[in-house]
């Protein structure tokens, strides 16, 4: 999207605009919402901003991401003002440093930007956290989820076949959003572990590839099941900064139930999703990665706990975990959305 007067032309018809904005490249293949003046200006004025405020700037490219082209792009993937808070707060977060946005919206990885929502605003502007919540049916999950990725698209320029250089890329560059479930953790919220207030919401923003489903059928012993899903982290191959380890209600419940903490999930699948150098380099074949005592030394997916985010999500009905691994030279970033 060079200019806002390219994004905001008006149009003889809703096809007319369709086709348009598919021939400038400023879509992600789905119809987009048209971007008139006043859908425009009720993004803006929901959160006090005016057009030429600066949400964030990149510092790779230098990138300023406009309050003007966030909510464009807004409203471009079908989202509610009210949802436009969190918006600015995950482009905030995707702008920090250590995010990486550039190699996220470059590499051959194929990565999308996941957004986990934390706090009460979730329920006030209907983020799904329990059914399908990284599925379809929910307005806010998927076109917050959509909205991330358009900016990518219009405002930073990673584009398919030109900047964006996935090999694969997953259906997560279209839309990835959902929210933790305060109802069903046992612990402090994702919010707090990340040094916000109880009361606050916040956003958590990962570079993430595609998720993996693990069924733990016939478990109900933590240390049974989280067995499965740390083999299951071993998967997700190496390089990765973190990752993410959702589990469900049920699997919640027998965690309450056995005295588990979030720590202690953290140091078991940490310890259990492991392979030993030996391993590594019989993997590799062609290089020697480890010698000496790391032959035999285990070794995690990750370096340590702190890249370990455990949340409560999903429907009530099945004992399933979903792990979804980060790309190794990005890191996540929490934000406060300010509403």
């Amino acid at each position: 999207m060079s200019t806002l007067t390219s994004a905001r032309v008006r149009h003889s018809g809703y096809a007319d605009a369709q086709e348009y904005y598919m021939s400038e490249g400023m879509g992600d293949g789905l119809p987009v919402v048209p971007p008139t003046d006043a859908n425009v200006w009720a993004m803006l004025d929901h959160v006090g901003l005016a057009p030429s405020d600066i949400v964030a700037e990149e510092g790779v490219r230098g990138v300023r991401f406009t309050a003007e082209k966030v909510a464009i792009n807004a409203v471009m993937a079908g989202c509610k003002p009210e949802y436009m808070p969190v918006i600015v707060a995950a482009v905030q977060a995707v702008s920090e440093e250590p995010f990486n946005f550039h190699a996220n919206s470059t590499s051959t990885n194929g990565v999308g930007v996941l957004v986990i929502v934390s706090g009460d605003i979730a329920k006030r502007i209907g983020i799904n956290s329990s059914t399908v919540a990284m599925g379809h049916g929910f307005r806010a999950n998927a076109t917050i989820g959509r909205a991330m990725g358009l900016i990518k698209i219009n405002v930073y320029g990673s584009i398919p076949h030109g900047m964006d250089k996935s090999t694969f890329g997953h259906p997560g560059k279209y839309s990835f959003c959902f929210a933790e479930n305060d109802d069903v953790i046992p612990w402090e919220p994702l919010r707090v572990e990340k040094g916000y207030g109880e009361s606050e919401s916040t956003v958590t923003v990962f570079a993430a590839n595609s998720p993996v489903q693990v069924n733990t059928q016939n478990e109900s012993a933590p240390e049974d099941f989280l067995s499965i899903a740390a083999d299951a982290s071993i998967v997700l191959g190496e390089r990765h900064s973190e990752f993410v380890l959702a589990l469900s209600p049920e699997l919640m419940n027998y965690i309450r139930g056995a005295g588990w903490t979030k720590q202690r999930i953290k140091d078991f699948v940490l310890e259990r999703g492991t392979r030993t150098g030996r391993e590594l380099n019989e993997k590799h074949r062609r290089i020697t990665l480890y010698t000496g005592d790391d032959l035999e030394r285990r070794i995690p997916v990750v370096e340590s706990t702190d890249e370990i985010t455990v949340v409560g999500a999903g429907g009530d009905a099945g004992p399933f975990a979903m792990l979804i691994g980060a790309w190794g030279d990005v890191i996540s970033i929490t934000k406060q959305i300010h509403m």
